[in-house]
């Protein structure tokens, strides 16, 4: 029987972004790309199966949702963002600052279905593309019934992060 165990968001978000550095980054070109092109087809893929505490054993799986993302989606464009998602996280860490949780929300009420327990970190990577900006965040899906954790990249839309030019 396998237990349960919190993990604060500090903790969580160090070990995501190790294994997003180590499986999108580190795998090498060859690899990356054939996850990309999994991920924007809109299937999710394993990353690895974390040993726990207990000797029992959690897949970390990855997904994308690119529903946001503006301009064109390439490996390129991509990698650009996991990396600058990774730097924020790197950097919020190193700093010893808090990272918070977010719920998603769409047109002012919760999201359910795939959604349903998504806890997003408040972190996110902005990349820039000629003028086109996108905001890559991460998400954590957890199973209830299996052990199991999903990582969920998502585009979110850069628009809500700008600053209203009438208050500054």
């Amino acid at each position: 029987m396998q237990s349960k165990k919190d993990i604060n968001p500090v903790q969580f978000a160090t070990i995501a972004a190790n294994l997003l550095n180590q499986g999108l980054l580190e795998s090498g070109r060859t690899t990356a790309k054939r996850m990309f092109r999994e991920l924007e087809a809109g299937r999710t893929v394993t990353l690895t199966k974390l040993r726990m505490e207990d000797d029992g054993l959690t897949r970390i799986d990855l997904r994308l949702d690119k529903d946001a993302f503006q301009g064109t989606m390439n490996y390129s464009a991509f990698r650009d963002g996991v990396l600058s998602l990774i730097a924020s996280l790197s950097d919020t860490l190193r700093e010893k600052s808090s990272i918070g949780v977010l719920y998603p929300i769409v047109d002012g009420q919760s999201v359910t279905d795939d959604y349903d327990n998504l806890k997003m970190f408040d972190v996110g990577g902005l990349t820039v593309h000629g003028e086109t900006p996108n905001v890559l965040m991460l998400g954590v899906l957890t199973s209830a019934d299996q052990p199991l954790v999903t990582l969920n990249l998502m585009y979110v839309d850069p628009e809500q992060f700008k600053k209203d030019q009438s208050t500054s």
